[in-house]
């Protein structure tokens, strides 16, 4: 592949702004007698990075594919986040996801093509399309190498488990495709003909069957009659359901499966607050291997479909709390509240000055997390 993907499918389409700086360009194009919306992120501006340009680039070719019903097709080579905007793409990130969740529903068939690299953010945009296409080269994690690499002892098995051919394994809807331009065009153009385009729906039943189906209260494990008997108590009292994340440790792969599948089997009708204290997502190895990114956005859709069905979920934030995770809880919640003790950071406090020479960026103020979308509502006593 070229640097731009636009051009390795289309190269006469013109970009929707072609003197733009942004790392991303959005196009409507024609392939093969099918029209489709395509959209982009450029490698060879600041490694593909997402930021606020970025994400309003996304976020129209959404629109345009929900509102005219053409299939969506992202291009995604991209390092994750762009570091350097702070806080403020956790909110640019939370509306990107979200609208990719919820348009869904609008847009006949989402494939992400992807690049060399899929980090961070943009392996959560990957992971909303029905489908991907993995091209040989590709590496594709939650974070980034260079923290894996610091946080796990074996480089090459950090290297073997964000391979394409790990990916192909464990993704459902992952498939291969070339490095070539003409084989990409034919994959593309074989997608936009298939009738299940866009029957893949991100939903935590296709887990595998690792996890169990319970809730995490306190760091420990419900039994499947516990938890329907809390439930229920729950639900003849008036009060909504309350699922707790805490501890000072990342949640793993099932804990992810847990919380999924919990919210799921939750009854309709029934309101539900998700108090989170989890500051960040895994940094392990073995969670990578099971595809931490497709966990993470298992979780967001199971949010998003029952908002969709007409109840509440609303996230509280009450510790530190940052990247996929809040990413994943956040984007498709029906209000984000943040308590007294609660914080919002662009990088976990632990992790940051392995990231950036200068550490992550000061805490912003509530009200700045509120300005930027990153919060709903601020709580202004501890109900504990």
């Amino acid at each position: 592949m070229t640097t731009h993907l636009l051009q390795d499918i289309a190269p006469q389409t013109p970009l929707s702004d072609p003197f733009s700086s942004a790392a991303a360009q959005s196009a409507v194009l024609e392939l093969d007698g099918a029209r489709l919306v395509a959209v982009a992120t450029l490698p060879q501006r600041a490694r593909g990075a997402i930021g606020k340009r970025e994400t309003a680039i996304f976020r129209q070719a959404i629109a345009t594919a929900s509102e005219h019903r053409l299939p969506l097709v992202m291009l995604i080579d991209s390092a994750g986040a762009k570091i350097d905007e702070g806080v403020a793409v956790q909110g640019d990130l939370r509306a990107l996801i979200g609208d990719l969740l919820v348009q869904r529903q609008r847009i006949p068939g989402i494939l992400a093509v992807l690049g060399r690299h899929t980090f961070g953010g943009a392996s959560l945009v990957a992971m909303c399309a029905d489908q991907r296409l993995y091209p040989p080269g590709n590496r594709l994690a939650m974070s980034g190498p260079r923290l894996l690499y610091a946080h796990n002892t074996d480089p090459r098995r950090v290297d073997a488990v964000i391979s394409s051919a790990s990916r192909l394994r464990c993704d459902p809807a992952g498939h291969a495709t070339s490095e070539t331009p003409t084989a990409l065009r034919d994959d593309i153009a074989r997608w936009l003909a298939s009738p299940r385009r866009g029957s893949f729906n991100v939903h935590p039943e296709a887990d595998g069957g690792e996890s169990t189906p319970s809730v995490r209260v306190s760091q420990s494990r419900l039994s499947q009659s516990q938890l329907s008997q809390s439930r229920l108590s729950q639900s003849r009292q008036g009060q909504p359901a309350r699922i707790d994340c805490l501890g000072s440790a990342p949640p793993d792969h099932r804990d992810l499966a847990d919380r999924a599948l919990a919210i799921q089997r939750l009854p309709a009708g029934l309101p539900l607050i998700l108090r989170c204290q989890w500051s960040c997502h895994s940094l392990r190895a073995i969670d990578e291997a099971r595809l931490q990114s497709l966990a993470l956005v298992r979780l967001a859709s199971t949010i998003e479909h029952r908002v969709r069905s007409g109840d509440t979920v609303e996230l509280v934030i009450d510790g530190e709390l940052s990247g996929g995770i809040y990413l994943a809880l956040a984007a498709c919640a029906s209000r984000v509240r943040l308590t007294v003790r609660g914080r919002v950071r662009s990088l976990p406090s632990r992790v940051a000055e392995l990231i950036t020479p200068r550490g992550d960026h000061p805490q912003a103020s509530a009200e700045h997390l509120h300005a930027l979308g990153i919060i709903d509502t601020l709580e202004v006593r501890d109900e504990h």
